[in-house]
C-alpha cells in the first residue's frame, strides 16, 4: 500500500496486505490482511532468501499465460468454428 516499505532480508507472505504507511523490518516474517507480525526470520532463512527468490520468479513463469490482461480463449473459438464450417 502507498507509503508501506518492506526493508531488505524480510519476507512477506503471498497474499498479505501491507497496510499504508507500516515499515516489515529486517529479519521479520508477516502475514495476513492486514499484515502482521509473525516472527523473526533465522539466520539459515535469511541466507534461502535470495535462492528463494529466483525458484518463485521462475516458477511463476510456468503460470504467466494464465494470466494475461486479455484473455486468448477466442481464438481457440475460432479455430473450432472453422473447423466445423461454422461462418466467424
Amino acid at each position: 500500500m502507498e507509503g508501506s516499505l518492506v526493508e531488505t532480508n524480510s519476507i512477506l507472505e503471498a497474499g498479505s496486505v501491507v497496510p499504508p504507511g507500516r515499515r516489515i523490518p529486517t529479519g521479520e516474517l508477516w502475514a495476513g490482511n492486514p499484515a502482521r507480525y509473525v516472527r523473526s526470520l533465522t539466520h539459515e532463512e535469511i541466507l534461502e532468501i535470495p535462492k528463494l527468490a529466483v525458484a518463485i520468479n521462475d516458477l511463476s513463469k510456468s503460470y504467466f499465460s494464465e494470466f494475461l490482461p486479455y484473455s486468448t480463449v477466442y481464438l481457440e473459438v475460432e479455430k473450432l468454428k472453422k473447423s466445423f464450417g461454422i461462418p466467424i
